[in-house]
């Protein structure tokens, strides 16, 4: 016997009789946010604006035809980030972590290395995983570079990780024989509007790459920690950045579970660097040479070139 067919009309239907998620659920979900704004957000104020004004849309009925379980994420993202400007807030239903991109050579630390023409050294890093397998992988990759004329880091893929580890990479960078204060997290004490400090220094690496030329590569993509490279390295006057400006998340935070398979990220810390007093939250990081992402590459190596050669 033949199984019945199902026509396209059949699915638009049944499509638009998907009934509206729980109200239960859509409260649930709208007051563990506000919740997790009042208690934690790094601007206590603006935290209990936002948390007002989502409630007040609950109470308006402004979540009442939800439906799809994603989209009521997106909604609920787009909202809170117009009330914030803050990027890093996000609202994710599934699997906070499917979107994670996997970390690639060099035992998961996302380092590729090569020599590009004119001995100018290239570092493409996914992103600043934890230092226990960071630091090993990035002392094997600035020795295998160390002895090329400049350096082209390239950041244009790199979503974020580790503050210690970015403290880490900058290293290299500096005068081994002096402690650099690289960047600080302020944190909030969750339920309170008091914060802690917590400091990143420069540490001695296995070889030094000062008084070389050094190039970073940026572009859209660029975020959080790949941003907070790029930004420390251009307040200390320590590298030229080139492409298009990033952007712009500079208040990490942590993941918490709302039920019926939510998740909100709501920071509760920023960065706060020691020479601007400032961050590149919401702004972005704009480079010192301009470039898009067709020519990025190409321009720093023309300038590697040509600074290698004076």
């Amino acid at each position: 016997m033949a199984e019945p067919s199902v026509s396209k009309a059949d699915i638009s239907t049944e499509n638009l009789k998907r009934a509206p998620l729980a109200q239960d659920t859509v409260r649930k979900v709208v007051d563990g946010i506000a919740a997790e704004l009042r208690e934690g957000y790094v601007f206590p104020d603006l935290g209990k604006q936002a948390a007002d004004a989502i409630q007040r849309d609950l109470d308006a009925h402004a979540y009442a035809m939800a439906d799809d379980p994603g989209e009521f994420a997106r909604q609920l993202t787009e909202r809170l980030r117009s009330l914030t400007s803050d990027n890093h807030v996000r609202v994710i239903h599934g699997d906070p972590f499917a979107n994670r991109p996997k970390p690639s050579d060099r035992q998961g630390s996302g380092f590729q290395v090569k020599r590009l023409a004119g001995n100018v050294g290239y570092i493409h890093l996914a992103s600043f995983v934890p230092p226990g397998d960071f630091k090993p992988a990035a002392d094997k990759a600035m020795q295998d570079l160390s002895d090329t004329s400049a350096l082209i880091v390239d950041m244009r893929d790199n979503g974020g990780g580790h503050p210690a580890s970015v403290a880490y990479l900058v290293s290299f960078f500096l005068d081994p024989s002096q402690r650099v204060h690289i960047n600080d997290l302020i944190w909030r004490n969750r339920g309170t509007t008091s914060f802690r400090t917590e400091s990143f220094w420069s540490s001695p690496t296995q070889v030094s790459y000062l008084g070389k030329a050094v190039y970073v590569l940026v572009g859209p993509k660029t975020y959080s920690a790949g941003e907070e490279f790029a930004y420390d390295l251009q307040a200390l006057k320590r590298a030229t950045i080139v492409g298009e400006k990033t952007r712009g998340g500079a208040n990490p935070g942590g993941l918490t579970e709302l039920g019926a398979d939510f998740f909100v990220v709501v920071p509760t810390g920023r960065a706060e660097n020691p020479i601007t007093g400032g961050n590149w939250g919401s702004v972005g990081v704009s480079p010192n040479v301009s470039a898009t992402s067709e020519v990025t590459q190409e321009a720093a190596l023309a300038l590697a070139t040509r600074d290698s050669k004076l």
